[in-house]
């Protein structure tokens, strides 16, 4: 395999580079010193500024063969390194890299280690093209690890019992893996939104929404799918389930959110609804949107629509439970992949995982 070896990736918040020796102090003291950052890795916590020198002096050198793969991570406008990511095994026979991280402590919770590692990714992608396959694997009691891999499109392929060992000894390791024939273009979702959505642009309400104001579509693979990414506790009196009531008291609650929804409710609709004291508080229909042909792969589609909440029942998580157990659904189901369509909610079902693929405005598509 050709190589083209670590060079400079930039996103848009962070800048990933080499290393270079006068970054010892800020990598000791952003997570190589650090105990509660290395509890899950498989080297130690270093003991010493001086030691980090001196394998960082090692580090550099190795740039130098141009197969080495190794970033320091900087947010921009900062020149200190918070945190790494590298190709940590290389499998020839199979094309494939494997990519580890850590990131400082400080830095947890702001979306900068998905940020990275998708940029990475597209970047090895990109530059080697017999590389065919990249994957990450996690101590499974390290969650937050395999939220990082879900959040940059990785695929969960399964668990591997007392596979590896890190600092906490031998553990039961989650191996995810992203593909080249999963990288799907913008071009290519918006050729699968016009195969699912025919004559879509010259409807008269969609021609009305304006490019100041433009709708989203999202998707999420459900092979990698945890409910347990969303939980909220409810009192007794909430509850889920298919809807199996009169269809009038149905369209009663629709008209309550969005009237001009009501004529797609029929009484074949499979619809999915949380209750409080078995009155309709939200609701959702479960979609087919059959199997479509993708970088060779058949993807069979599904997907939450027309999800609403009855006013009165609101910013209480009912609705967002609501559409986790239908994800869950379409998962048990066997879909490879659950779809919103035409939502202005990207952070609401953001906290599912489901990430913006397009956005489009009565004028046609708008690139990002």
């Amino acid at each position: 395999m050709n190589t083209i070896g670590t060079k400079t990736i930039e996103t848009e918040r962070l800048i990933l580079r080499r290393y270079v020796v006068t970054d010892a102090e800020d990598m000791f003291q952003n997570w190589a010193g650090d105990p509660e950052v290395t509890k899950f890795l498989s080297w130690p916590t270093h003991r010493s500024a001086e030691f980090t020198r001196e394998l960082l002096s090692k580090w550099v050198s190795f740039y130098e063969d141009g197969k080495t793969y190794n970033w320091g991570i900087t947010l921009k406008g900062e020149d200190h390194v918070i945190g790494n990511i590298a190709v940590v095994e290389r499998e020839e026979r199979t094309c494939s890299y494997e990519v580890g991280y850590c990131l400082g402590k400080a830095f947890w919770g702001r979306g900068i280690m998905p940020e990275a590692l998708k940029a990475v990714i597209q970047y090895l992608f990109k530059g080697e093209p017999d590389l065919n396959r990249i994957i990450a694997t996690h101590d499974i009691r390290n969650k937050k690890s395999g939220r990082v891999m879900q959040k940059a499109g990785m695929h969960f392929d399964g668990v591997l019992r007392a596979s590896k060992k890190n600092n906490q000894g031998l553990h039961d390791t989650a191996y995810y893996s992203i593909l080249r024939s999963d990288l799907v273009s913008e071009k290519q979702y918006e050729d699968l939104f016009l195969e699912m959505n025919p004559g879509f642009f010259e409807r008269e309400y969609v021609k009305r929404v304006s490019d100041e104001e433009p709708a989203s579509e999202m998707f999420l693979r459900l092979q990698g799918f945890d409910g347990r990414c969303y939980e909220k506790a409810f009192p007794k009196e909430v509850s889920f389930g298919y809807y199996q009531g009169d269809l009038e008291e149905l369209l009663d609650a629709v008209r309550k959110v969005i009237p001009h929804w009501v004529p797609f409710f029929t009484e074949k609709s499979r619809v999915y609804c949380g209750f409080v004291d078995g009155k309709i508080a939200s609701f959702c229909m479960i979609e087919d949107f059959g199997e479509h042909l993708v970088n060779g792969e058949r993807w069979k589609i599904g997907g939450p629509g027309c999800v609403g909440t009855v006013p009165e029942y609101r910013d209480r998580g009912i609705g967002l439970t609501m559409v986790r157990n239908v994800t869950e659904i379409l998962r048990d189901e066997f879909y490879d992949y659950s779809y919103i369509h035409y939502t202005y909610e990207t952070g609401w079902y953001g906290k599912l995982g489901y990430e913006t693929v397009l956005s489009w405005s009565g004028s046609g598509f708008m690139r990002r």
